[in-house]
């Protein structure tokens, strides 16, 4: 199964002998743990020993290959995708029974055994589905997906969405089952539970006769948009819409009217939707197309944007230093002296919150859909 790596081994010699670190730096793992096996570079490192049989696998290595956020800001520091290989060496751990420590050990077991990360009562998130009027409807120029996070967690964020799409008068529908998408199992390596997932998201959608996807979480997008593909080795049968890219249109379209909102905003790009995606400049638009709101930029932004500290599976399995990597990015959105520190992923939109409030920090952290929503006439 090691073998899988062998790929990696020419730039993982290369990563050891140059020494540039600039990964290091940049590394929101490093910048907590402040060890270089934390690192991108170190695990390039731990890789290439590996290969030669210098080290073995095991519960050691797996907790530095799992601290990993999967943000990759790695890759934009280096110019190789090192996010690619510290995903592989996850699978690989995984497929080997080599356990990772409990937080990300569970993700998989919850999905497995509920149908979500959270082990939450699926029927609880089908009565949610099935208690909104647009999953009763048999036929729709969209159907809207909702996440685990947004279902079990975050709830308040279907609310706002919901009335924004509602107002617009877009054409959707809802399924009345929830199925997790697959993300979390899949960025702790266990493809095995993801394929399960994909597969059960693909019956579903084909059932429904969809081929036009919406969805609001950033991880879900990422999921559903590259990963699928990957898993099934398949191209995908449906296309998939960000609602801030429809947002985005529907403001175009002068669909939507909107209230004054007299504030200084910053935006927080969340890893799956930039950097991994590419959608930076929908979401400054929508904000920047409130009347009164100025929108500043925190110094690192766009495809250099810190990672909030929440992906990857490292808030399950480091909660305490996700949180403070959130507190450091909250930091720095108050430099910029913005009121609202606004994003557009329920898992950043949870993390940046509790980061918030363990530095006692009163900036407002929202949703760009929630705020839109109580501009919305």
């Amino acid at each position: 199964m090691i073998d899988r790596l062998e790929k990696y081994e020419d730039w993982a010699r290369a990563c050891m002998h140059v020494r540039c670190g600039f990964c290091r730096e940049n590394c929101p793992a490093y910048s907590q743990m402040q060890l270089d096996s934390y690192a991108a570079k170190g695990k390039m490192t731990i890789l290439y020993h590996l290969l030669r049989g210098r080290l073995q696998l095991d519960e050691t290595i797996a907790e530095r290959v799992f601290a990993c956020t999967s943000c990759g800001l790695c890759d934009v520091a280096c110019g190789y995708n090192q996010s690619e290989a510290i995903h592989e060496m996850k699978a690989v751990l995984c497929k080997q029974g080599v356990a990772p420590p409990e937080g990300y050990r569970k993700i998989s077991t919850s999905t497995r055994e509920s149908g979500n990360p959270y082990s939450a009562n699926s029927a609880e998130g089908d009565t949610v589905l099935q208690s909104l009027s647009e999953s009763k409807l048999s036929s729709a120029d969209y159907t809207l997906f909702l996440g685990c996070t947004q279902i079990y967690r975050e709830s308040e964020e279907i609310d706002s969405l919901l009335k924004i799409l509602r107002a617009a008068g877009v054409s959707f529908r809802i399924p009345n089952e929830q199925i997790c998408c697959g993300s979390p199992a899949y960025r702790v390596g266990d493809e095995f539970q993801a394929f399960e997932q994909a597969k059960r998201i693909t019956t579903l959608f084909e059932s429904m006769q969809s081929d036009k996807i919406l969805v609001s979480c950033a991880g879900c997008y990422r999921m559903f948009s590259n990963d699928f593909k990957l898993l099934m080795n398949d191209e995908s049968r449906f296309k998939t819409t960000h609602t801030i890219e429809l947002l985005q249109e529907l403001i175009k379209q002068k669909r939507l009217k909107i209230s004054p909102l007299n504030a200084t905003i910053t935006y927080h790009d969340p890893c799956h939707l930039g950097r991994h995606s590419g959608l930076y400049d929908a979401p400054r638009q929508v904000l920047s197309s409130i009347p009164g709101v100025r929108l500043v930029e925190m110094e690192w932004n766009r495809k250099f944007a810190k990672c909030c500290g929440a992906g990857g599976g490292f808030r399950a399995g480091k909660v305490e230093d996700s949180i403070a990597i959130a507190a450091n990015r909250v930091q720095e959105a108050k430099a910029t002296e913005a009121s609202i520190l606004a994003t557009a992923c329920p898992f950043c939109l949870r993390n940046l919150r509790d980061g918030a409030a363990s530095i006692d920090s009163k900036i407002k952290i929202e949703s760009v859909e929630s705020i839109l929503a109580k501009l919305v006439l």
